[in-house]
C-alpha cells in the first residue's frame, strides 16, 4: 500500500469523528538507526553446596589433581573434573604452580554464595529512534517497501544528539527481556560489541484537526513503522504548534 492511500485511509477515519475538521495534512520522515550488538550475559543462582565445598577446600589446601578432591568428598571424580573445569572457565578457579586456587572474583563469589555463570554471548538488531530518544519495534523492511517517500524531515530533528552509550543499550535490552531473563536467572553483564549499520526514513502522516464543536485543535501523527498513532511526536507538535494554529483559526472564524 502507497502512503497515498494510507492517508486517505485516515483522513476518512478521522472525519466520521463529529465536528472533526482536517484543516491541514502532511507527510514527512524521522530517522531510524540499525544497531546491531552483541551481549554477555550471564545466569546468577544460589551456589550449591558441593562448589562451596571445594572452593573451601581449594582455599584451604593445595591440591593438584580432581581424583585428590574426589577421594576426601567421596564424589566420583569426573563430577569434580567437570565441576572445577567450570569454576575454572568462570575465572573463580586458576591453576598456579600446579595446583588450584581461588582467584578474586572466586572468593567475592564464595563469601556471598552466589555463583555467576557466563553464558554464550548473544548477538540481535535494534533499532533506535534519535526522536524518541528510545529503542523502538516494528518491521523496518515494510516500511522500506514504500514507493512515495517523502523528500521532508521531521522539522524538530535535533542533529547535535551524539551516539547512544553502550550503558544505555544495556539497560534497553535488560529492560526489553525482563521478563525472559528473570525465569531464567539471568542479566546482561556487557556490552561485547555495538555497530550502527545503517539508517533509514520512516514516514509519518501528520493532520491538523479543528473541532468546531468545541473550538479546539489537536495533531495527531501516524507512524508507519508503529502502524498506529505516535503520541510522543504529537505531544510535541501539540506544545509547540498547536496555540499557533488555533489562533490562526480563530481569526478567520472572526
Amino acid at each position: 500500500m502507497e502512503l497515498h492511500q494510507i492517508q486517505q485511509q485516515l483522513i476518512k477515519k478521522l472525519e466520521k469523528e463529529k465536528s472533526a475538521l482536517i484543516i491541514h495534512t502532511d507527510i514527512w520522515c524521522i530517522p531510524m538507526h540499525t544497531y546491531e550488538i552483541t551481549y554477555q550475559p550471564v545466569r546468577k543462582r544460589t551456589m550449591d553446596i558441593l562448589m562451596k565445598i571445594l572452593l573451601f577446600s581449594c582455599q584451604k589446601s593445595t591440591f593438584e589433581r580432581a581424583e585428590q578432591l574426589s577421594e576426601i568428598l567421596l564424589v566420583e571424580p569426573l563430577f569434580i573434573e567437570d565441576l572445577l573445569r567450570k569454576m575454572q572457565k568462570n575465572g573463580l578457579l586458576i591453576r598456579e604452580n600446579n595446583y588450584y586456587q581461588l582467584t578474586e572474583k572466586g572468593m567475592k563469589q564464595f563469601s556471598l554464595g552466589v555463583f555467576e555463570e557466563e553464558l554464550e554471548p548473544v548477538a540481535i538488531e535494534l533499532l533506535y529512534s534519535p526522536v524518541h530518544h528510545q529503542i523502538v519495534e516494528g518491521d523496518i523492511e515494510e516500511v522500506l517497501d514504500f514507493d512515495d517517500f517523502p523528500e521532508q524531515i521531521y522539522r524538530y530533528i535535533r542533529n547535535e544528539e551524539g551516539p547512544v552509550s553502550a550503558p544505555f543499550m544495556m539497560k534497553a535490552i535488560q529492560n526489553m527481556q525482563a521478563t525472559e531473563l528473570e525465569e531464567d536467572h539471568q542479566e546482561i553483564k556487557s556490552i561485547l560489541s555495538m555497530e550502527n549499520t545503517q539508517v533509514n526514513d520512516v514516514p509519518c502522516i501528520e493532520f491538523i484537526i479543528w473541532n468546531a464543536e468545541n473550538k479546539e485543535l489537536f495533531i495527531r501523527v501516524w507512524n508507519t513503522l508503529f502502524n498506529s498513532w505516535d503520541q510522543q511526536l504529537e505531544q510535541e507538535l501539540n506544545e509547540k504548534e498547536s496555540s499557533e494554529w488555533l489562533t490562526k483559526m480563530q481569526s478567520k472564524i472572526k
